[in-house]
């Protein structure tokens, strides 16, 4: 019986491996069939689908059709997304790097709230592509959402941080596996809190609710 148990065990870890394995093969495939740049942003948002789906047990579509059928649906809204999220990103970029007026004081103060906005920048970041998937908000909404989240569940979001950092560590010192389940893994890592910080989030609402009633 023990043995069954074990053997079930591995089994089931390797399916896993080979989910996330799959997973990562496609998001490559799906990013370079957009030619990087208008790739990303829908590969992203099919690879958080898919994962969605998956650790809520919501589909049995094969992960290559379901990563497809997703793909197509978020073309527009993926690339919108990222197209405004990496202009937003230039603009912080280039002003924290060239910006300089007169006097002196200004500018350093100008640039400490444009590390402020970074730091929102990246807080919104953490949020917003799992968010995109799983409330199904139009694109300023769901940037919107993400940010107010962040902000409104801080212990999550460092969780969130640490685990994300500490994925990163375990890939700089293992670069071969990047390629083989890296970005799943990285994808897999912050949906599965992402959507636990959702479901806290929810309850939080709904006990509100039942108080003001």
């Amino acid at each position: 019986m023990q043995s069954n148990s074990l053997t079930g065990g591995i089994y089931a870890i390797g399916e896993f491996f080979m989910f996330l394995v799959k997973l990562n093969v496609l998001w490559m495939i799906g990013t370079l069939v957009g030619l990087v740049l208008f790739g990303f942003g829908p590969s992203t948002l099919a690879m958080y689908d898919v994962l969605r789906r998956w650790m809520r047990k919501e589909s049995d579509v094969p992960v290559w059709r379901n990563f497809w059928r997703q793909y197509k649906t978020y073309i527009v809204r993926g690339n919108k997304l990222t197209l405004t999220l990496m202009l937003v990103v230039m603009i912080v970029y280039i002003n924290i790097t060239y910006f300089i007026i007169e006097p002196a004081w200004l500018t350093i103060l100008i640039k400490y709230a444009l590390f402020i906005i970074a730091a929102l920048l990246i807080l919104t970041v953490l949020y917003v592509y799992p968010a995109t998937v799983h409330f199904e908000m139009k694109l300023l909404e769901s940037i919107k959402q993400s940010f107010f989240i962040g902000l409104y569940m801080p212990l999550r979001t460092l969780y969130l941080v640490a685990a994300i950092l500490t994925v990163y560590h375990v890939l700089f010192l293992f670069p071969l596996l990047i390629f083989l389940f890296g970005i799943s893994l990285f994808g897999f890592i912050q949906m599965w809190i992402v959507l636990r910080t959702f479901a806290r989030l929810e309850d939080k609402q709904a006990r509100m609710v039942a108080a003001s009633t």
